[in-house]
């Protein structure tokens, strides 16, 4: 019976990772238990310590990463095979070292800026209760969140299965395999015969689900809150479209003239739109103050990675360039959706009907129209905006670089 008890509370924990389960505070419930697990708490009422043991694998793992990914990478790229002539390795290894080292900034930066981050998620559970439960804004937000919740799990997945198969296929392989066997670890040669082969695994085995999980974990929870902000908007545009012909609804339960009525309801509904709307901002740009220097700092490193892996030849990265593109794209992808739901809520203002309100409002709605005109957009560290076009810059810039290189190289 108990272990019975024991699976069906297991099953029933699971099941909220599930897309059933949108609402924001059992997304950030969930997150919440993963990034615990790289001794990260971004719970502000979650008082419970972080087991010693998690902080005792977190700091193990991230000592073999940073051995093997950063001091062994230099020492090999720029060292060994620098003096043994071998080019085509000292890319590949630092194409390796450079796209892998977005891992440790994003946890690092949360962690120094835990504080700030558990204020502004907290903030972000309270906007959450000004909504409504059951009311059509409180609807459209679970719905729109039903998407980010998918976005999130397939992003989170992906980054995990990609690094899980980089460090499980070489066990599938025949012979001495490691997930990079250009990468020699210092001090561990040669590499292939034991004990160092043993040691060189073991390290790998905490290097890598470390390093993974601890990426994989950070960007769930920036999809969850940049995903809310996008939500909110898109459900506050709606109640705009929507809030003429609410008014007239209203205005036949209520005592008065219709024109009146519909006007101080309008009025009341509009206050409450303009308070939402600049709460979003607000968390928005707070949330972006916690990231935007680590989100400035991945970028370089990705782009000098990719350039560095195209360098070194897709049929010797093509394990490696998947997981460096992933992670541009996906910061791009959130800075356009944040940028397509503030322009929806744009539009949403121009044809909320304004042309029916007293003078009052539509000098209301004329300051929401303009302040809907600033929109709003994810930066990496003030150097560029994170967009589509953003992304195709990137791209055709790491290329022209790789070619300008190779035939430099040549």
């Amino acid at each position: 019976m108990n272990v019975k008890r024991t699976f069906l509370s297991f099953w029933e924990s699971f099941r909220k990772y599930g897309l059933r389960h949108c609402e924001l505070e059992e997304m950030l419930t969930n997150v919440s238990l993963l990034l615990r697990t790289v001794t990260l708490n971004i719970d502000i009422r979650n008082k419970k310590p972080i087991p010693l043991i998690t902080y005792v694998f977190t700091i193990l793992g991230f000592l073999c990463y940073y051995y093997i990914y950063f001091f062994s990478m230099i020492w090999c790229a720029f060292v060994r095979y620098r003096h043994s002539g071998y080019f085509l390795g000292s890319v590949i290894v630092f194409s390796v070292g450079a796209y892998t080292e977005s891992c440790g900034i994003r946890l690092l930066f949360m962690v120094i800026n835990s504080k700030v981050l558990r204020e502004v998620v907290e903030r972000y559970r309270v906007c959450s209760t000004e909504v409504e439960p059951g009311s059509r804004l409180a609807r459209n937000i679970v719905k729109h969140l039903k998407t980010v919740k998918k976005r999130a799990t397939l992003i989170w997945l992906g980054l995990v299965v990609n690094a899980y198969s980089y460090l499980i296929l070489p066990f599938f392989l025949p012979g001495k395999q490691f997930a990079e066997n250009r990468l020699i670890i210092y001090g561990l040669e040669p590499i292939r015969e034991s004990p160092n082969y043993e040691i060189a695994q073991v390290m790998y085995c905490f290097a890598i689900p470390t390093a993974t999980n601890s990426l994989a974990n950070c960007t769930a929870l920036m999809i969850i809150l940049f995903g809310y902000t996008e939500a909110q908007l898109l459900g506050l545009s709606e109640e705009l479209l929507c809030l003429w012909d609410d008014a007239g609804h209203f205005s036949q339960f209520e005592n008065g003239t219709k024109t009146e009525v519909m006007n101080n309801f309008v009025r009341q509904r509009l206050k409450y739109i303009i308070k939402l709307h600049n709460e979003n901002i607000d968390l928005l740009k707070q949330l972006e103050q916690v990231l935007r220097v680590s989100m400035a700092l991945e970028f370089l490193v990705l782009m000098a990675g990719l350039i560095a892996a195209l360098l070194g030849g897709v049929e010797n990265t093509y394990m490696e360039i998947p997981f460096a593109f992933a992670q541009l794209f996906m910061n791009c992808y959130l800075g356009q959706k944040i940028i397509d739901a503030s322009e929806t809520f744009e539009t949403a203002v121009y044809g909320c009907r304004w042309e029916n309100f007293d003078t009052a409002n539509m000098k209301t709605v004329l300051i929401v129209f303009q302040n809907s005109q600033k929109t709003l957009k994810l930066s990496a560290g003030g150097v560029a905006i994170l967009s589509f076009q953003c992304l195709m810059s990137v791209v055709k810039s790491s290329y022209s670089f790789y070619t300008t290189l190779q035939s430099t190289l040549k």
